[in-house]
């Protein structure tokens, strides 16, 4: 849940920010909600150095990053790891306090995927 709480929260911060970096980065959101299940631990740490290490870092990218390393760790059975890079992820894209339209819809992306988990289990 955490991980596609933190997808959905960059691809909504994706859709409200202008950066010359998205096209290059939407690939890696892409293949975090596709390819996750079929690559390695090593893998996904590799994606996360390759997008960390992009020049002229900003924050959406190092959100990404940070979504690949806690990809990473819950595939390696550190699931303390993954929540906490999963967090900092999410924390990178947080909004001001006063731009309640993109934490209310962040908001809403949690309880829809809550809601799933729950009508599943």
């Amino acid at each position: 849940m955490a991980i596609k709480w933190a997808i959905e929260c960059i691809q909504i911060y994706s859709s409200e920010i202008e950066s010359d970096k998205l096209s290059q980065l939407n690939k890696y959101i892409q293949q975090a909600l596709s390819e996750p299940n079929f690559l390695t631990p090593l893998q996904c740490n590799e994606i996360s150095r390759e997008i960390w290490y992009l020049p002229e870092r900003e924050e959406i990218q190092t959100a990404i990053a940070r979504l690949w390393g806690s990809i990473a760790a819950f595939k390696d059975g550190e699931d303390c790891g993954g929540v906490i890079e999963t967090t900092r992820a999410v924390e990178l894209i947080l909004p001001d306090i006063s731009d309640r339209h993109l934490l209310d819809r962040y908001l809403e992306a949690a309880v829809i995927i809550y809601e799933k988990y729950e009508s599943q289990n």
